[in-house]
């Protein structure tokens, strides 16, 4: 079990680079053009590599009941997710009419790659499982957010967004992980997806800094207290307290429990600020959220993983 020190060490410096990103934005060497350039090659490119490297002979993904688990409390834990936190949303005086739908869809889905990502990579070095899990996990999160999530938002879902890079990437590794055939690729072609694959998490935690710069402007954060409190409450108290106990009693592989661990600990997801901005959602609240889970899980993402590993027992 990893001890605090080990847990912090593997966590402040995925918060440092958000923070490199940040400043390069603000200092113009990063600009939106730039951005969404390296966000596509992440996409459609650095991330299927990264996962085509991960999955295929996984030992934590032996049998497809495993990936089953994985990609069903994707889809499962974020789905209660959004609806506690719209209940919550409306406990804590957000009005419908007035962002209660944006808060939901926000606040009830954490940052389930690019942030736990690194910090699995660091707390796991020899074990291959939880890594390649996460992004089976990941299946089923993006599934929800396309479906349940969007209904939420505007009232239907949108099935193709959710047939991206990863997505197709995730398919492909698990089909030559069951068939066997990963064994028959040449090494020279693992060996450059492996290459290029490396570049994915430093790029993308990078981009992340700078998205939230991008959008980070003063008048952004006004009447923001209410909301900084009920979605850092829902997020990182009451729906981190779900995904531990789902980690604690469903009959599921070691592996995956480390990883829901770490999922607990997450602030919200960036993305929801785009789906707002797309789909008529209130934007500010979006911001709102992701800036206040942010910064309070600095703090609370080390503990809760912690004492997460220590009750789960893992």
């Amino acid at each position: 079990m990893p001890s605090y020190v080990t847990i912090l060490s593997a966590t402040i410096p995925v918060f440092l680079v958000i923070a490199v990103g940040f400043f390069l934005h603000r200092r113009g060497i990063l600009n939106e053009q730039i951005e969404l350039g390296v966000m596509k090659m992440g996409l459609n490119c650095l991330i299927p590599c990264f996962i085509l490297t991960l999955i295929p002979g996984n030992p934590a993904l032996k049998t497809l009941s495993s990936a089953a688990w994985a990609a069903g409390l994707g889809f499962g834990l974020i789905v209660i997710g959004y609806f506690v936190a719209w209940g919550f949303g409306l406990v804590s005086g957000i009005k419908k009419g007035e962002g209660v739908r944006t808060f939901a869809v926000t606040a009830g889905i954490q940052n389930y790659g690019y942030l736990p990502l690194p910090i699995v990579l660091e707390l796991f070095p020899d074990n291959k499982g939880p890594s390649g899990l996460i992004f089976v996990h990941g299946l089923g999160v993006e599934l929800a957010m396309w479906t349940v999530g969007l209904a939420i938002l505007v009232g239907k879902a949108n099935w193709r967004s959710a047939i991206n890079g990863p997505f197709l990437a995730v398919v492909a590794a698990l089909i030559l992980n069951y068939t066997g055939a990963y064994l028959y690729i040449p090494e020279v072609i693992t060996t450059t997806m492996e290459m290029i694959g490396r570049c994915a998490i430093p790029m993308a935690i990078l981009m992340i800094g700078a998205t939230m710069a991008r959008f980070f402007q003063k008048d952004v954060f006004h009447d923001a207290v209410r909301i900084f409190l009920a979605s850092s409450i829902v997020r990182l108290l009451i729906l981190a307290c779900v995904i531990l106990a789902a980690a604690k009693y469903l009959p599921i592989s070691d592996d995956l429990r480390r990883v829901l661990v770490i999922q607990a600990a997450m602030p919200t997801a960036i993305f929801p600020i785009m789906l707002a901005r797309m789909f008529g959602g209130r934007t500010q609240i979006a911001i709102q959220v992701v800036v206040g889970t942010s910064l309070v899980s600095l703090i609370s993402s080390p503990l809760v993983i912690a004492l997460g590993f220590r009750w789960v027992g893992v």
